[in-house]
């Protein structure tokens, strides 16, 4: 059973009334123009929201860039360079979209940073520093060879004003991309690992990489530092059902029948055929979430400040939960029903029988079987969504792909978290990739960790996280206590707040440090840290 939603930050909605108070009281107090930009716990210029253009036009020259970036990691020497793999890429995707999100929460106090860092944010456009984060995160770690970001920059750049502001902003931005950067420089992203999958003589059970493919996909993956969590086995699924049980049966027999390339009970035709479902969902995830983000938040008009945020909550937290899953794939080494069905006379099972020459619809990719990654990641995809609009039903249309291919040709609708999360149950059965109890736990496994990043990141500025508010005690248990950081980032240069405070131990009070991100850079705080552990490594 899937545990119940809970939303922990609702919708962001923007209410015209404590705009213009919060305008009139800045102009009062700071002696600010009618056309600066204020901070009222979002993006604001005298004009309104900021429009979400430039936050949505930049994650898809990322996606562009991911896509189109190739590595040798995991190749043998004199090897051509091969394209990013999915769960690889989404890493990338959550590198340029922490940048962009801190440098957007620096300059507009709406939502909790991920990761704080000292700027220069008073009277900064957020839309210059959305572009300098993302300029500078994607070709520090993708470079740039044929000069097409560079081009993309020039012309985001070009169409702002030339004036203090969009300097102030591009220096923001370019701060949180080097920020990001030295955060996670040591995460264990490319690291190497053992020799996992070698083709050889067939265990019952155990996963070797299924021809054409020769090495294991990104096994480092399993193994380097989350965004979020505490550590990639933090929700490691529960072992697999055991080969001889009445569960390994009933699944082998499902995705045996229903999975296999020439199934004659797997329905055919357009969607909502079984097959076309299938084939639904084996578009790449990275354009196709990333797509799902933008289009929603068109949908919803969100302006720029929330656009940023259901962009990083998405790719972030996903990435956290490809992480999660990689941790249980690797450590379980559960076979692919493209193995386990050409050798169940190796199982133990007598209600299982082999094929030898069985196929799957969709052709196996070279990780471990449990969990199913898709099972992981959408479900996440589905729960962030539900989080930005504060209802699980999300009303959404995703694209997808067909016909085998992986672009977006072809589209759904759904009107809920459960029917995309359902489907997808289904759709990795009918593929011929998993059984069907390991897409449930994936799905398990990834409405686990939406639990638990969502009630602890993301969060509006004052939210009550359910956990102790925000105090953040990092290595005991305990109740943290705060309203939130003190962040001054106006002209004058001074800040005051009260924030929380970091208390290693779990407990005990300090002072904390203050958040005045203006050139002066004054700002005091005060926090009391007795919180839960849940170690961040923020500072």
């Amino acid at each position: 059973m899937r545990p119940a939603l809970v939303f922990f930050g609702g919708k962001a909605t923007a209410r015209a009334s404590v705009v213009v108070l919060v305008l009139a009281t800045a102009a009062l107090v700071l002696g600010a123009s009618a056309s600066a930009r204020t901070d009222q716990g979002s993006a604001m210029m005298s004009a309104g929201p900021v429009s979400a253009q430039v936050a949505l036009e930049w994650n898809a020259n990322a996606v562009a860039a991911v896509r189109s970036a190739t590595t040798t990691n995991g190749l043998p020497a004199g090897a051509p360079p091969r394209a990013l793999f999915q769960t690889e890429g989404l890493i990338y995707l959550a590198y340029v979209q922490a940048a962009v999100y801190d440098a957007v929460t620096k300059i507009a106090h709406r939502y909790e940073p991920y990761h704080r860092f000292p700027a220069a944010a008073g009277n900064a456009s957020v839309e210059a520093a959305v572009v300098a984060a993302s300029y500078n995160t994607l070709t520090f770690y993708l470079g740039d060879p044929g000069g097409v970001l560079a081009g993309e920059y020039a012309a985001s750049i070009a169409a702002l004003p030339g004036d203090a502001e969009t300097a102030r902003g591009i220096a923001v931005g370019q701060a949180a991309a080097a920020d990001i950067e030295a955060l996670r420089a040591a995460d264990g992203r490319d690291a190497a690992t053992a020799v996992f999958g070698a083709i050889g003589p067939v265990v019952a059970g155990v996963w070797q990489v299924v021809p054409p493919s020769t090495f294991a996909q990104t096994p480092w993956v399993a193994f380097m530092q989350p965004f979020m969590l505490e550590s990639p086995s933090q929700f490691r699924a529960p072992p697999p059902p055991a080969l001889t049980s009445a569960q390994y049966a009933k699944d082998f027999n499902e995705t045996k029948l229903y999975g296999s390339a020439t199934s004659a009970v797997r329905t055919v035709g357009p969607l909502p055929s079984q097959t076309a479902i299938a084939l639904f969902w084996n578009a790449n995830v990275i354009s196709q979430q990333n797509q799902l983000y933008r289009d929603v938040a068109v949908q919803h008009g969100m302006d720029l400040v929330d656009t940023v945020r259901l962009l990083a909550m998405g790719d972030m937290t996903v990435s956290d939960a490809g992480i999660a899953c990689f941790d249980s794939k690797y450590h379980y080494l559960h076979w692919r029903p493209f193995t386990a069905i050409r050798n169940a006379d190796l199982d133990g099972n007598p209600a299982t029988t082999a094929d030898p020459t069985w196929l799957p619809l969709i052709p196996t990719p070279n990780h471990p079987e449990y969990p199913s990654a898709h099972g992981c990641v959408t479900s996440v995809v589905t729960r962030v969504i539900a989080e930005a609009l504060g209802t699980s039903n999300i009303d959404v249309t995703i694209m997808g792909a067909a016909g085998g291919a992986t672009t977006l040709t072809t589209s759904q609708h759904f009107d809920t978290v459960q029917q995309v999360q359902d489907q997808v149950v289904n759709a990795r059965t009918w593929a011929g990739l998993h059984w069907r109890n390991s897409s449930v736990a994936g799905e398990n496994l990834g409405n686990a960790v939406a639990d638990w990043v969502l009630q602890r990141y993301f969060r509006p500025l004052g939210a009550d996280r359910g956990h102790g508010g925000a105090g953040q005690g990092d290595n005991g248990p305990g109740q943290g206590q705060g309203p939130g950081p003190g962040q001054g980032d106006n002209s004058q240069g001074q800040g005051q707040g009260q924030g929380p405070s970091h208390d290693d131990n779990g407990q005990g009070q300090r002072q904390g440090p203050g958040h005045g991100d203006n050139a002066q850079g004054q700002g005091q705080a005060q926090g009391q840290g007795q919180g839960p552990s849940h170690a961040h490594g923020h500072s």
